[in-house]
């Protein structure tokens, strides 16, 4: 929006001037060259839907172009200007991006007095028996935003640290809206107070899901636990291995997918309900090590 605004008033002098044919026709010709390169690098970019796909061994295919097939000049325009000074626009890019990727984050959890639940929403709060407050969204919400985090710590250097600070500030900005609109927290000194502890449970659960990341499943679903299900001792444990494949699904879909799908905001999250078909699997390994384990004497054998 930013390098439209930019660009218009150049568009209206050029037209005020009447460009001479000869002119018009040689600039057109180089809009349409990057329209046409924009919409061919487009064909080969990955799908936006890492949460479930249909077949893992299937190649990728985009749901959506990045660029719509009739760009306005001032959209053609624009574009040329963001190559030309990348750094100038991208965190207006960043910031539309970023909000688009944290609704999606935030929108798996969400709830509201006398609406029924999604999908998602279900899983979250009925399979997961988990009650519908805010911190039950908070977590769930952060749990989906570290996925895309991790993700985007892989863009180019150069990019990540805007990228990566408006797509948690957007988390921030919602939730202390949320504590003032719908909570009713009108108190900065309050609201500042739960701030706060919000960030310190931010910080806290990214740190252990990357420890889980990188030591292993048991250790990732562990956190998940922690976290997500916060310890409960009567947690089901079907449930808790549904959420912990679920997460490994979606982030090794996201490591495969083109830079350009992140960064263009056509993420969509599936349920972990889907993977139930998988969780529920026999483990021919698992019964092999039972099978090897000698059976404790009872007190009948014994004597």
């Amino acid at each position: 929006m930013a390098s439209r605004t930019l660009v218009t008033p150049c568009v209206r002098v050029a037209l005020q001037k009447r460009i001479t044919p000869v002119l018009r026709t040689a600039a057109t010709a180089r809009l349409l060259n990057v329209s046409s390169t924009a919409s061919q690098a487009a064909a080969t970019i990955a799908p936006s839907d890492p949460g479930h796909p249909r077949n893992p061994a299937e190649p990728l295919v985009p749901n959506t172009p990045v660029l719509q097939q009739h760009l306005s000049i001032a959209d053609r325009i624009a574009l040329r200007f963001r190559d030309y000074l990348p750094n100038t626009t991208e965190t207006y890019v960043a910031f539309d991006v970023t909000r688009e990727l944290y609704t999606e984050c935030a929108l798996q959890a969400a709830y509201a007095e006398g609406v029924d639940f999604s999908a998602s929403a279900k899983f979250w709060y009925e399979t997961c028996n988990r009650p519908p407050t805010f911190q039950s969204w908070s977590q769930v919400t952060v749990l989906h935003m570290w996925m895309l985090a991790a993700r985007m710590r892989a863009l180019d250097k150069n990019r990540v640290k805007v990228w990566q600070q408006h797509f948690i500030d957007h988390f921030f900005y919602d939730s202390e809206d949320k504590m003032m609109k719908r909570y009713g927290i009108k108190i900065a000194s309050e609201r500042s107070g739960y701030m706060k502890d919000l960030y310190h449970q931010y910080r806290g659960m990214t740190a252990a899901f990357d420890e889980g990341l990188a030591k292993g499943d048991a250790v990732l679903a562990t956190a998940i636990w922690r976290n997500i299900f916060n310890a409960a001792d009567d947690v089901d444990i079907e449930v808790l291995a549904m959420v912990t494949s679920h997460v490994r699904r979606v982030l090794s879909k996201l490591g495969s997918v083109n830079d350009e799908v992140v960064m263009t905001g056509r993420v969509k999250f599936g349920s972990p309900s889907e993977e139930k078909p998988v969780v529920r699997q026999k483990n021919h390994f698992l019964e092999r090590v039972e099978g090897s384990i000698p059976a404790k004497p009872t007190a009948s054998t014994a004597s």
